[in-house]
């Protein structure tokens, strides 16, 4: 039992996906694209959306764009 909660603890690492949460973003909501100071802002912007649009709503980061789905996977780290 114990060997398969670290072998989920050590999954749950690799979902991860670290970002800055200082770097600029785009909150784009269908049409709408926000354009936001930090990623954190971004993230309650599209937390504040209506439950319907949150789940089609996408965050861009330079040249990568988060799905919904991946904006939950999202952990901190600070660039180097």
């Amino acid at each position: 039992m114990t060997h398969d909660i670290l072998e989920d603890l050590k999954g749950s690492d690799r979902d991860k996906i670290y970002a800055d949460v200082s770097q600029p973003a785009t909150l784009i909501d269908g049409d709408n694209s926000i354009d936001c100071p930090t990623l954190g802002e971004a993230v309650v912007a599209l937390d504040n959306l209506p439950a319907d649009r949150q789940s089609a709503a996408m965050i861009k980061i330079k040249d990568r764009i988060f799905t919904a789905a991946e904006v939950d996977r999202l952990h901190h780290r600070k660039s180097v």
